[in-house]
């Protein structure tokens, strides 16, 4: 369910990405309280489509206000709406805080938590870190976050403070994979040379750099935690790297960011009827061979909850209860939870001629 949040604020970050503040009225407070790590998703309409995105909460639980920071993407139609045309005062549709990436603290415990970030992968990752500071003061934090440039880094001033107040506990690691240039040398350029300020890492996040920054940091793989939030491809490379070496697949959580590409293949995709029961609803519904259950309930609009469409988000999550189901793509269930019955219906598909699921759960 939505419901209508008033935007309080408006902060740039950089010159692409903003972070949005939501005024929750008293009544709404319960269904608005959050973990750090989860996501909002926002709905609103645009020449006539009905647009739905989730983005992930910036904001620490005790916050007086929500927020989320949302980068304008290429042809990324609600970011770019969002950077460009709503304003403080406006209204927005918003869904109760979702998502399984999420931090449990414990205040007894002294741990590593280690988080690989990239761009705006970094909106979940900054709520997370303030929290472990605080929640948890015997362990320690490492940030190691890529961007392209200097200019380019969300939160730059935020995580200078934050590593000031908290020496000892928090480390940052920036890696640019552009840092910024300048020319120096004579008048008009002749003999001048090109040089860059920048004293950090240089060049993309890759397996010999984060063993190089993991070591320099004294991190123990069997005994951290690690959050990996940001572009598939970082992920890809910094999971294999971290199960390449030792680390408990339970230790290594994951986020992902952006839009996912699916490409299953339709002609495998079984034709079925499909029971779902959604806000004490039973809905009986029969999906065609290619088609997603969220398909064909969004058909019969029937108003499931979803988000991504994609995969990445577990908005649309479900519970398979009888029959079974084939996902062509899943980036937001951990394998105990597919095992369990546990389905994004966005990409679910039905296997058996009889499929029952559940969105109650």
């Amino acid at each position: 369910m939505f419901y209508p949040l008033k935007i309080s604020k408006i902060i740039s970050e950089i010159p692409e990405a903003k972070t949005f503040f939501f005024e929750v009225p008293h009544d709404l407070k319960d269904q608005f309280q959050f973990t750090a790590g989860q996501y909002l998703t926002l709905k609103t309409e645009v020449n006539g489509e009905d647009l739905r995105r989730c983005y992930s909460i910036c904001t620490v639980p005790d916050h007086p206000e929500m927020g989320v920071t949302v980068k304008s993407v290429y042809k990324g139609r609600m970011s770019q709406y969002l950077n460009h045309h709503v304003r403080e005062g406006d209204t927005l549709e918003v869904m109760p805080p979702q998502g399984l990436f999420k931090i449990k603290t414990d205040h007894s415990l002294r741990r590593q938590h280690v988080f690989i970030a990239a761009g705006s992968g970094i909106t979940p990752v900054i709520s997370m870190i303030q929290v472990i500071l605080e929640e948890e003061p015997k362990s320690t934090c490492l940030l190691i976050y890529a961007n392209r440039n200097e200019n380019s880094i969300i939160f730059k001033e935020k995580l200078e403070q934050l590593t000031h107040k908290y020496a000892g506990q928090l480390t940052v690691e920036h890696v640019l994979s552009q840092p910024l240039t300048r020319k120096e040398g004579k008048l008009g350029g002749l003999f001048s040379k090109t040089i860059t300020d920048w004293k950090g890492y240089s060049g993309r996040l890759n397996s010999t750099m984060l063993k190089e920054i993991l070591e320099k940091n004294n991190i123990s793989h069997n005994a951290g935690h690690f959050y990996l939030c940001g572009p598939a491809e970082l992920m890809d490379m910094a999971t294999e790297y971290l199960l390449n070496n030792s680390v408990p697949k339970k230790q290594i959580h994951k986020e992902s960011f952006g839009s996912v590409v699916t490409e299953g293949e339709p002609s495998s995709h079984q034709p079925g009827q499909v029971k779902v029961h959604l806000r004490g609803e039973d809905i009986i519904l029969y999906v065609e061979k290619g088609q997603t259950i969220l398909d064909a309930l969004i058909q019969l609009k029937k108003d499931p909850p979803y988000s991504c469409t994609s995969g990445a988000c577990s908005t649309c999550m479900a519970k398979v209860t009888q029959g079974k189901v084939s996902m062509t793509e899943c980036y937001a269930l951990e394998e105990d939870e597919i095992e369990a019955g546990y389905i994004l219906t966005c990409q679910s598909h039905p296997q058996t001629t009889k499929v029952e699921i559940t969105f109650d759960v």
